[in-house]
């Protein structure tokens, strides 16, 4: 479950980037302040359902909060490709649903910041956004890679 709540508050702050997205092509007015406000409660939210689910299933199923550093340490140890005893449980991310849905999220963004312009400067326009999200999102996902491994290390080797 732990593996799970990993993935879905990825998912909450993939999908308040798809709205801050949308509030930027069609919002009018003062929005932002808002926009955080809202943002912040999605994320309390989750923190407090999570808290009382994992302290519910905790209680009823005597679990210790030790379990949790070995669920953490089982992340490290997948994280840093070691073999673990139970190679089902591994973390997966299938990136197929969130690619179309950032397909689906950007493409008003980027037609309604084209140039009025003839054809080919549309499509060099529609190019280079592309290019430039396939670049940003390549590197958004290197770099979470190198700090989940560099925390991953850090635990590993006693956290100080």
């Amino acid at each position: 479950m732990v593996y799970f709540d990993s993935i879905e508050r990825f998912h909450i702050s993939t999908f308040i980037l798809f709205v801050l997205a949308q509030n930027i092509v069609e919002a009018e007015g003062p929005w932002f302040q808002s926009f955080l406000m809202h943002a912040l409660s999605v994320y309390l939210c989750e923190v407090a359902i999570d808290v009382i689910k994992h302290s519910f299933i905790a209680k009823f199923n005597n679990i210790t909060p030790i379990a949790y550093s070995e669920f953490l340490e089982a992340l490290c140890k997948q994280t840093l490709d070691m073999q673990t005893e139970d190679t089902k449980k591994n973390l997966k991310f299938v990136p197929l649903a969130p690619a179309c849905v950032v397909i689906r999220v950007l493409v008003p963004v980027y037609a309604a910041n084209l140039p009025y312009s003839p054809l080919p400067w549309k499509l060099f326009w529609i190019m280079l956004f592309s290019a430039i999200t396939y670049i940003l999102l390549t590197s958004l996902k290197i770099l979470i890679g190198l700090v989940l491994k560099k925390h991953a290390t850090w635990y590993k080797d006693g956290g100080t």
